[in-house]
């Protein structure tokens, strides 16, 4: 029988004293997750039990005694392996509250972090954080504010530093932008640019978005519809219009069109100027 969520032993731990730091301790859980994000740091404490954590593509075994850090906004999921129940920590930390941290040891300014080890296999660390999150059921976050951002900043300055230049980050945006550009029939897939890139299809889309404010596949339809509109009011007709830009066929065109413009193409096309009416 599927487990309900509700009969997880489960618990959220908050202080508004501390409002970069929220905790979630989870026991004896067989209860999966789809692939999913966080704007916070994360770090995972494995209290007992395995799972299994799809990151950046690979799926990692972990284990009692592992510690795991995900960067903000990457995309994972955790999930039970053969249907075993496991128990652990979730630690979520304001990204920007890691950057300010971070910013003594790097003066140049910490926009934002990667970390270099996703799975951390150190006895005493683990110790310390398992300790720290049981000490919590008989008190606050705040009764241990010290002892936890210093946890925290050893945890940060040992296994993260700032992301690489944002140029960089930049450069992978506006590459992406002019493959896409460049053949609107057939443009690059994801896969295509992780590889040509060396980085995950979710920093590409992330780094896209960041600097133009929407994702490739969007940017890449808005496109499509803008070229449309010129070819619509041209007096191409509209199934020779969807080949043209790249819809696979009609049906395609049209619910693209409708989603980006609230009208359909032959709406768009038959619209009349103001001055048809002025003799």
């Amino acid at each position: 029988m599927a487990e309900s969520v509700r009969n997880i032993d489960q618990h959220y731990c908050r202080d508004e004293r501390m409002p970069h730091v929220e905790i979630r301790s989870t026991y004896q859980s067989l209860q999966g997750y789809k692939a999913h994000r966080h704007s916070e740091l994360s770090i995972g404490v494995i209290e007992a039990g395995q799972t299994c954590l799809t990151h950046q593509g690979q799926d990692l075994l972990l284990q009692q005694g592992d510690l795991v850090i995900i960067e903000p906004e990457a995309v994972h999921s955790c999930n039970p392996i053969e249907g075993k129940a496991r128990s652990y920590h979730m630690i979520y930390i304001d990204a920007q509250w890691c950057c300010d941290r971070l910013f003594s040891l790097y003066p140049n300014g910490v926009q934002e972090i990667t970390c270099e080890s996703t799975v951390i296999t150190q006895p005493e660390l683990f110790r310390e954080y398992s300790a720290m999150i049981n000490s919590l059921r008989e008190g606050s976050i705040s009764d241990h504010n010290l002892r936890l951002d210093s946890l925290l900043f050893n945890t940060l300055s040992t296994y993260c530093s700032p992301t690489q230049e944002a140029f960089k980050k930049a450069e992978i945006a506006d590459q992406t932008k002019r493959r896409i550009l460049n053949d609107l029939l057939a443009p690059p897939s994801l896969v295509q640019l992780e590889q040509e890139f060396g980085c995950s299809k979710e920093t590409i889309i992330r780094v896209f978005k960041r600097r133009f404010g929407i994702t490739p596949k969007a940017f890449l339809n808005n496109v499509r519809i803008e070229q449309s509109k010129l070819l619509l009011k041209a007096g191409m007709s509209v199934i020779e219009v969807a080949s043209e830009v790249g819809f696979s066929d009609q049906s395609q065109f049209h619910r693209a069109f409708v989603l980006y413009t609230a009208s359909t193409p032959r709406q768009y096309q038959r619209a009349k100027s103001i001055f048809d009416n002025i003799s």
